[in-house]
């Protein structure tokens, strides 16, 4: 879980893998994974929690299965952004999948004007535009589609066997 912030989808991820998976997560802030870190405890779930950041993860290259991300990459300048893209194309196994739910560009005036109250000041780009990044890369099988709450939305990619 890359940006895990407190580790909510973290916690999710190591509760669907169980004892037959392995759960990382990752944040630039001390402060976020240390509250992670207690969640893990209280919930008895053992992930590896890890301050760091998108574009230098401290894995192994084709370590995962599944890299997540959740609201996290509309912080990033675009060259963090590729930079982290290439970090994860370099941890996923061959064949692995990514995940990424982030807030969509906005097409109306008015989501333009609700965005740019939320995220102070606007949106460097949308998951549509990481669909295109990934598609334009390595990554193969890239969809992108909505979610249930319509200023998010999803991309998914594969790294080539």
């Amino acid at each position: 879980d890359v940006g895990c912030g407190t580790g909510d989808l973290t916690l999710a991820a190591q509760r669907r893998v169980g004892n037959t998976g392995q759960v990382s997560g990752i944040d630039p802030a001390p402060e976020m994974i240390a509250v992670a870190r207690r969640k893990s405890a209280a919930a008895n779930a053992t992930i590896d929690l890890r301050v760091g950041v998108i574009e230098a993860l401290p894995f192994p290259d084709n370590k995962f299965d599944v890299v997540l991300s959740s609201l996290m990459m509309h912080h990033l300048p675009a060259q963090i952004q590729l930079a982290g893209l290439a970090e994860i194309y370099r941890v996923l196994r061959p064949g692995g999948r990514l995940l990424i739910v982030d807030f969509k560009r906005p097409t109306s005036r008015i989501g333009r004007t609700i965005i740019t109250a939320l995220l102070h000041g606007g949106l460097q780009g949308g998951v549509q535009d990481l669909a295109v990044t990934l598609a334009q890369g390595r990554f193969t099988a890239v969809e992108a589609g909505d979610t249930l709450f319509p200023p998010v939305g999803y991309v998914s990619a594969r790294k080539g066997a």
